[in-house]
Formats: structure tokens, sequence, C-alpha cells
């Protein structure tokens, strides 16, 4: 099974996703040999270098890994939307992915028993119907995609909050606005990562 997370991106010089993915490469978990990979933030790049890892593995699960810095929560994302937005001060962009493709895919991840084992262990789980319009999105379109065209059981995409030591580094003007920043230990994360690929 493909594993994949993200290295840093935008004001975030850590990802633990990305982190994440290179500890689980070359591991054996539930009979699955894990191939964990890295990859950029970038647009349309993304979906390239995801392709060129199914094509050399032929995974029969991949779970996308990526950060999500407004929850607490394993975050279950169950639909990835045919649009890509960012904004900055150069700019926006605002474009479907493809433009000849469906409106939306969804996750054929078990989300349901994925989220009940998690919170069986005592781990925030939550189902997200919104994987915003970055790269994350952008990620999971591609990776649904890719599984359609070159049938892949089980497909999906989870976000993983920020660990503490982000939080403790984001620079607020009062310390009431960074305590209300979520994170998750790291060693949670992965031992959810970790349940959630069994329960696939």
């Amino acid at each position: 099974m493909l594993v994949t997370g993200f290295g840093p991106f935008l004001s975030y010089d850590y990802n633990p996703s990305g982190a994440i993915a290179k500890r689980l490469d070359g591991k054996r978990i539930a009979g699955k040999n894990v191939v964990g990979r890295v990859l950029k933030v970038g647009h349309i790049e993304v979906g390239k270098e995801l392709e060129e890892h199914i094509r050399e593995h032929k995974p029969s699960i991949v779970i996308a890994l990526g950060l999500n810095a407004a929850s607490g929560c394993i975050s279950l994302e169950r639909v990835a939307i045919n649009r890509y937005y960012y904004k900055d001060a150069d700019g926006e962009i605002d474009e479907p992915l493809r433009g000849n493709g469906p409106a939306a895919y969804f996750s054929t991840l078990p989300l349901a028993a994925i989220k009940k084992v998690l919170q069986g262990h005592g781990i925030p789980a939550e189902f997200s119907f919104s994987s915003d319009t970055y790269v994350s999105n952008e990620t999971f379109y591609e990776l649904m995609r890719l599984a359609y065209k070159h049938k892949i059981k089980r497909a999906g995409f989870v976000h993983v909050p920020l660990i503490p030591k982000q939080v403790v580094g984001i620079d607020k003007p009062h310390y009431t606005v960074r305590q209300r920043i979520p994170s998750m230990d790291e060693g949670m994360i992965e031992k959810a990562v970790g349940w959630t690929i069994q329960t696939c």
C-alpha cells in the first residue's frame, strides 16, 4: 500500500504528514507492505508525482495525508471537488482541476469503520466534507481520478493536526489566541495512521 504526506509549505517548516509517511516506508502492517512517499506541495505537479508513485508501486490501497492547522482531530475527508483556488499577494488562481472532470470524487476508504476504531483508541476523529481548495484537495481529487483509472480498491485523504511544538512556535499577539490553536501529539497521530491502515 502507498501512504503519502507532504513536505514543508508556506509558513510550515515541518510537516508531520510527510514525517510519518517517511517513517512508515518499508514497514509491514496487517499483511501489507507499506511504501511511504513525501509529495511536494505544488499545483499541477503534485498529480504528476502521485501518478508516478502509483505506476511504480501498483498499490491496492492509497492513503494520502495532509496537514490541517485548524483542527485538533484526525479529519477523514469524504469529498474532493474539481476546483483549485489560491490567493496571495501576487494574485489569485481560480480554476477547475480538470476541465472535463467530474464535479467531485468521494473517498473509497471505510471511513465509518476508521472513525470508530480511532475513537475506540481514544483518538479524536471526525468526518470532514471539505478538504479546502488548495493542494490537499487537489491531491485528493487526483488520487481518486487515478484510483478509478488504475482500479485501486481503497483510496482517500486524511488530514492530521499540527503537533504541539508547531503551536508553541506560532507568534500571536495575545497568549489566549495561541492557546486556542489545536494540536495533537505526533506519536498519537502516527498510531492513528497505523490503525487507519489496519482498518483498510
